[in-house]
């Protein structure tokens, strides 16, 4: 098991940017800073589901520290997972 790998990526143009976690075979994108969603982050949710959803992405939300995360499977070596999140999100992650 390797160390997790963590950095701040800007989605679309969210103003605060979120967290992007890679762990061996997951991939964990922040979409909410609280679990106390306001009316922006609880879109925010609804919208990464539909999407997710649309594309027949398995998923699952975790809520570590009262955040929550979308997470994924590890696209592999072969797709930077930026572009992977972009791509299966249909919004600019950078």
């Amino acid at each position: 098991m390797t160390e997790p790998r963590e950095s701040y990526v800007q989605v679309g143009s969210w103003l605060n940017r979120r967290r992007l976690i890679e762990a061996d075979d997951k991939v964990f994108l922040e979409i909410a800073l609280s679990h106390d969603h306001c009316p922006t982050c609880a879109e925010r949710m609804r919208f990464v589901t539909r999407q997710l959803a649309n594309r027949n992405v398995q998923y699952s939300w975790t809520y570590p520290n009262g955040r929550s995360f979308v997470q994924l499977a590890h696209p592999g070596a072969g797709l930077p997972v930026r572009q992977y999140l972009s791509d299966l999100l249909g919004i600019s992650i950078q």
